[in-house]
C-alpha cells in the first residue's frame, strides 16, 4: 500500500521516478502472486494518490498579486524567527497565506528588542512582496522550489516595523516552549556547546558552525546532529520507566507516552525523523494495547502512507528520504542483524546497512560520500547515544535547579574535543569520495545493486559487494572520461567564473573564481556562517559535476569579484597550476592566494602573451597582457582558442585600451565573446566588435547589481549586430555542451 501511494504521488509530481516505482510495484505483486483484492486495492491507491497529488500541486498557488511598490501588512508570526547578524527571518501569515518575512536591523539595540519576538506575535509592517529565486546553476539548491513545497510563494521584504503585540494562544504553547528552550540553552550553556545541544534536544541546527557541519558531513555522521529514531526511543523509554516507578499503570504510562510523543514532534520542529519515529511508536503502542499484532514494517509503511497522502511534497525532502530509506533497510535486515553473534558484530552490520541504504540519496543531494563513514559511525554513534545525548538531557533539566559546575565544564571539553577531532579527521586526504550527481540510470544501478547486496548478506554471499565497487569505479571513470565537453559560464552573481571541461579528461580549466566585495561591518552585524561564493556556489557546482581536479586556475586580474572564491577552490580541489597576470601579485588579496598555493606546492606563474602553459596542448592560448606592467583591468589575462568547433575569446575585465591593443596585434576570428568587464560601457567598443565579429556574446553579471551592468549602450551595440546574447543575471548559468564538432548552448533559466 505504501509503494502504491509512493508510485501514484511520483507519477503526478515526477513522472519518470513514478514509472520506475510503478514497475517495481507490479513486479512485486505479480511475482509474489498476490490475490485480486490486493491488486485492486493497490491500483485504487495508485489512482487516488495520483489525483490527490495532481490536485495538490494545481492548488499550490498564491492569492496575492505582484506588487510594484511597498504596502502595509499585518503579519502573524507562526514560527520561531531566525536572527543572524543583522537579519531577521521568519515564516508568518498574511491574510491566512503563509509567507517568509525578511528584515534588516539598523542598530544593535533594535536587534536586542527583536530577540523577544516569538511565535504568536502580530506585527504591523510596511514592505514589498518579492518572488523567491530559482537556483541559477545546474544542480544547485532551488530556493523557490524549497519554499513552494511548504506552501510559500512570496518573501515579504520588510522596510519597517510599526509595532508588535504578543497575541499568542494555547495553540502556540508548544512552539513557545521550544522557543524558550532554545533561548535557555543559548543563555545557560557554554557558547561552544550551544549548537550541538540545540540540535540534539530540539532539532535546531542553525547555531552549529559551518566548519562543524562540514566536518560531520565529510565524516558521514551528520545524521547525529538531527534527532533520530534512537533519540526518540531513548527519551520514550526513560519517560516510561519513570512513570512506572512513580506508580502509574502500564496503560496510563503508555497513554502518557503517546501524548509526550505528539508534543515532542512540535517541540522539535516536526523534522521527518522525529515524525517517523514518534508515529511508529504510537502505532506499535496502540497495536499492543488493542491486542493486534502490528509489525514494525507495518507501522513504518503506515506512517509513510499517511505522511505522503497528507503532504505529497514530503517525498522531495532529503531528511524524509534518508529517514525512511535507512529505517526500511534496517527493518528488513533485522533478522540478519540479530543473527550476529556479538553486540559489536550487530553494530557493524547496522552501520553497514545504514551506510549502503543512504548511498544513492547522499551522492544525489551532496555529490560526495564519506569513505571513513563506516569507521566513524562505529565510534560516534555509541558516543552520542550513550554519553553526549544523556548528558545534554540531564544538564538541560537540572541547569536551573542545581549548579552544574565542573560537570558542565566536562561537557564543554568533551564537545570541543569532538569538534576539533572531527575537523582534524575530515581534513585528512581521501576522507571523502566526490562522485558528482548521478543521472537516473546510475541511480537505478545503485538501487538495484544495493538490493542484491542486502539479499547476499542474508544468504552469506558477498559477491554483489564486489559488483557494487566495480559499478562505483565505472561511475568515477564516466565522470572523468566522458565523451562530451562543456564550457560553463557559472552564475556567481556580480563576478566571473568560467569552467572549461574538455572530453576524455583532456583538460579542466577554471577562468576566475567569482567573489564578493566585503563591506565593513560591526561585530553584531556579522553572520555566524558568512556566505562565500567559493564555498557556497563554486565548489558545490564543481563537485556536482564530479570534478576534483582543476588542471589550471587562471585568475585574470586582481579584482575580488574574480578571485574571491579562489581560496575555496585551492582548499577543496587538486589544482595543477595557478596562473596570474604579471604584477598582480602585489595586490594583498592576490598575494594571499599565491602564498596559499605555494604552501600546497602548486606552481604559480605570471603569464603574458606567448608564454606556454598546459592549455596550449588543447588549443587555448594566452593573447594578453602584452607587457609585464600591471595596470588593472587592461592587463587581464585574455584566452583565445577553439573549443567544440567554435572560436572563443575570454576577455576578463579587458577595457577599450586593452581591446585596441588586441585588435592591433591580432587578426583572429571570434565566434563566442565573453563580454569584457561584465558589460560595462568601458568595454566592448564599436571598433572591437567590428574587428572580431562575434556571433554569440556572454555577459557575466549579477542580478540588480549596483554598477548597472550590463550597460544599455553595450547591449544595444550587440543587438545591432544581430548577436545572440546570454546574460547570467537573466539566464543563470550558460552552458555550451559539445560532442565531437557539434554543440549546443543552453541557459539554466529559460
Amino acid at each position: 500500500m505504501a509503494l502504491s501511494v509512493l508510485s501514484g504521488t511520483l507519477l503526478a509530481l515526477q513522472f519518470l521516478w513514478g514509472a520506475v516505482v510503478l514497475v517495481l510495484l507490479f513486479l512485486s505483486l505479480f511475482l509474489r502472486k498476490m490475490p485480486l483484492p490486493i491488486l485492486f486495492v493497490s491500483f485504487l491507491l495508485v489512482t487516488v494518490s495520483f489525483f490527490h497529488s495532481f490536485l495538490h500541486e494545481e492548488n499550490q498557488k498564491s492569492n496575492f498579486p505582484p506588487q510594484s511598490e511597498p504596502s502595509n501588512h499585518q503579519v502573524f508570526i507562526d514560527d520561531i524567527p531566525t536572527i543572524d547578524g543583522s537579519t531577521f527571518v521568519s515564516f508568518a501569515k498574511v491574510e491566512n497565506e503563509k509567507i517568509l518575512i525578511r528584515y534588516y536591523f539598523d542598530t544593535e539595540e533594535e536587534k536586542r528588542r527583536f530577540a523577544e519576538v516569538s511565535p504568536g506575535f502580530v506585527c504591523k509592517v510596511k514592505g514589498q512582496l518579492a518572488e523567491p529565486q530559482h537556483g541559477k546553476n545546474p544542480n544547485s539548491f532551488d530556493y523557490k522550489d524549497y519554499l513552494s513545497h511548504q506552501g510559500v510563494y512570496w518573501i515579504l521584504e520588510v522596510q519597517g516595523f510599526e509595532g508588535c503585540v504578543d497575541r499568542s494562544t494555547w495553540k502556540n504553547g508548544l512552539t513557545q516552549l521550544r522557543f524558550q528552550g532554545l533561548k535557555r540553552i543559548e543563555r545557560e550553556f557554554p557558547p561552544s556547546t550551544v549548537g550541538i545541544t540545540q540540535a540534539l534536544l530540539f532539532g535546531e541546527t542553525g547555531m552549529i558552525t559551518e566548519d562543524t557541519m562540514k566536518a560531520f558531513r565529510e565524516l558521514g555522521v551528520v545524521h547525529l546532529l538531527a534527532i533520530s529514531g534512537l533519540h526518540v526511543g531513548l527519551l520514550f523509554a526513560i519517560l516510561h520507566y519513570l512513570l512506572l516507578r512513580v506508580g502509574l499503570t502500564r496503560e496510563a504510562a503508555s497513554l502518557s507516552g503517546i501524548l509526550f510523543l505528539l508534543c515532542y514532534i512540535v517541540l522539535t520542529g516536526g523534522s521527518p525523523s522525529v515524525v517517523r519515529a514518534s508515529f511508529m511508536l504510537i502505532i506499535l503502542i496502540i497495536g499492543k494495547q488493542t491486542s493486534r499484532n502490528i509489525g514494525v514494517i507495518d507501522s513504518l509503511a503506515t506512517v509513510f502512507l499517511l505522511i505522503v497522502l497528507y503532504e505529497p511534497f514530503s517525498v522531495f525532502n532529503v531528511g524524509f528520504q534518508l529517514s525512511f530509506a535507512v529505517s526500511f533497510s534496517l527493518v528488513l535486515s533485522s533478522k540478519t542483524i540479530l543473527q550476529s553473534s556479538s553486540s559489536f558484530k550487530q553494530m557493524v552490520t547496522v552501520t553497514m546497512v545504514a551506510q549502503l541504504s543512504s548511498l544513492p540519496f547522499v551522492i544525489y543531494h551532496f555529490y560526495e560520500f564519506s569513505l571513513i563513514g563506516f569507521l566513524t559511525n562505529l565510534f560516534y554513534v555509541p558516543l552520542f547515544s550513550i554519553i553526549i545525548l544523556p548528558m545534554a538531557i540531564l544538564f538541560y533539566l537540572f541547569i536551573s535547579v542545581v549548579s552544574a559546575g565542573w560537570a558542565m565544564f566536562s561537557y564543554q571539553i568533551l564537545l570541543e574535543g569532538i569538534q576539533w577531532l572531527s575537523s582534524a579527521v575530515a581534513s585528512l586526504p581521501f576522507s571523502t569520495l566526490v562522485m558528482g550527481r548521478p543521472n537516473v540510470f546510475l541511480l537505478l544501478g545503485y538501487l538495484i545493486l544495493i538490493y542484491f547486496v542486502f539479499v547476499g548478506m542474508e544468504k552469506g554471499k558477498y559477491l554483489s559487494i564486489g559488483m557494487l565497487f566495480l559499478f562505483t569505479f565505472l561511475h568515477l571513470v564516466l565522470n572523468n572520461y566522458h565523451p562530451y565537453g562543456e564550457v560553463v559560464f557559472i552564475d556567481v552573481g556580480q563576478g566571473d567564473a568560467t569552467l572549461i571541461d574538455l572530453p576524455y579528461n583532456h583538460g579542466t580549466y577554471l577562468i576566475d573564481a567569482g567573489g564578493e566585495i566585503p563591506f565593513p561591518k560591526e561585530e553584531w552585524e556579522e553572520k555566524k556562517n558568512r556566505f562565500s561564493v567559493g564555498e557556497d556556489i563554486l565548489v558545490p557546482f564543481l563537485k556536482s559535476k564530479g570534478i576534483t581536479t582543476v588542471d589550471a586556475l587562471i585568475l585574470t586580474h586582481g579584482d575580488l569579484d574574480h578571485i574571491g572564491g579562489a581560496e575555496a577552490v585551492l582548499n577543496e580541489m587538486k589544482v595543477g597550476e595557478l596562473l596570474i597576470s604579471p604584477g598582480s601579485g602585489e595586490k594583498v588579496e592576490v598575494d594571499r592566494i599565491v602564498k596559499m598555493a605555494q604552501e600546497k606546492r602548486i606552481p604559480v606563474k605570471e603569464v603574458m602573451y606567448r608564454d606556454n602553459w598546459r592549455g596550449d596542448r588543447d588549443g587555448l592560448h594566452i593573447v594578453s597582457p602584452l607587457d609585464k606592467e600591471y595596470e588593472g583591468n587592461n592587463d587581464s589575462i585574455v584566452l583565445y582558442g577553439e573549443i567544440g568547433s567554435k572560436k572563443w575569446l575570454f576577455t576578463g575585465d579587458l577595457e577599450k585600451e586593452g581591446e585596441r591593443a588586441f585588435v592591433t596585434t591580432f587578426d583572429l576570428p571570434v565566434d563566442v565573446l565573453k563580454v569584457g568587464h561584465h558589460g560595462s560601457n568601458t568595454s566592448t567598443s564599436e571598433a572591437f566588435l567590428d574587428e572580431t565579429e562575434p556571433r554569440v556574446a556572454v555577459i557575466s553579471a549579477g542580478e540588480t547589481n549596483r554598477f548597472g551592468h550590463p550597460h544599455p549602450e553595450v547591449v544595444e551595440r550587440l543587438k545591432e549586430r544581430g548577436l545572440t546574447i546570454y546574460n547570467t543575471a537573466v539566464n543563470g548559468a550558460i552552458t555550451y555542451r559539445f560532442w565531437d564538432k557539434k554543440g549546443t548552448f543552453s541557459a539554466h533559466l529559460p
